[in-house]
């Protein structure tokens, strides 16, 4: 899925879910590289490298009867892939520095904003570490492909902010719905949050109305109306966005929204 789509918080809820007692550990794999990605997945004893003062566990390790969520999988280095691989088939982990493997008993979800088949095709992801991880394959959609879950996102982010802010009355008025709903999102849900929030702060008086929301979500550009690359929206889809918007408007009063 896209960046943004909700792709960890679609795995957290799979772990609540799935009944195992361990916890729910995610890394970004972009954001750590070579050994402290290692480290970080694996663990390591003291001395392994220049700064391992003392002995870690890994998350493979800590996460024990629960899951670990890789994200952005397709940003590891091929040696770090190829290690990743004999952890899944082995079933056990090798800190580093240490020769002794320990068993572990984790759930592995991985997720990548990639196109896989070109992933797979330009070697940024190894064939066998992707078979070995493609055992159920979920795709999250992007929020311009599912525009049902954009006001009730919206007003889940609201209650959000309320409690975040300490602004017991904050509420969505009935004429930001049709904004919410004529953006594209290229941000998608991250965007949809941060847009609440940014409103959520302008706003005096406690209700978000369409003045609130980011220029770029009320006077969006061009491209940015086609969002990532996507076809621009039919008549038909146009029409049943304002439908909505009014209906969300008139409290759901299909003869006054007619």
């Amino acid at each position: 899925g896209e960046s943004g789509s909700g792709k960890e918080v679609l795995a957290a809820e799979v772990h609540r879910r799935s009944g195992r007692p361990g916890p729910f550990l995610a890394v970004n794999c972009a954001s750590l590289r070579g050994e402290l990605l290692e480290s970080e997945l694996f663990g390591h004893i003291r001395g392994a490298f220049t700064g391992a003062q003392r002995a870690h566990d890994g998350l493979f390790l800590r996460a024990a009867q629960g899951t670990v969520f890789l994200d952005e999988i397709t940003e590891t280095s091929a040696a770090t892939q190829v290690k990743l691989l004999r952890v899944l088939q082995e079933r056990e982990v090798l800190r580093l520095g240490e020769n002794t493997p320990r068993p572990i008993d984790v759930r592995v979800i991985a997720a990548t904003n990639r196109d896989l088949p070109t992933a797979l095709a330009d070697g940024t992801l190894r064939e066998d570490l992707y078979y070995r991880l493609a055992v159920i394959q979920i795709r999250v959609p992007p929020l311009r492909e599912r525009r049902d879950d954009i006001l009730p996102l919206a007003r889940a982010f609201v209650q959000r902010a309320r409690e975040k802010h300490a602004l017991p009355g904050l509420t969505l008025h009935a004429t930001s719905a049709e904004a919410l709903l004529g953006h594209s999102w290229p941000g998608n849900v991250r965007e949809l949050e941060n847009a609440i929030e940014h409103a959520a702060v302008l706003s005096k008086d406690g209700i978000i109305r369409p003045r609130h929301l980011p220029r770029s979500v009320t006077e969006p550009s061009p491209a940015a109306a086609l969002g990532r690359g996507s076809a621009p929206q039919t008549l038909a889809e146009l029409e049943r966005a304002h439908i909505r918007a009014v209906l969300a408007h008139t409290g759901g009063n299909r003869t006054r929204a007619a």
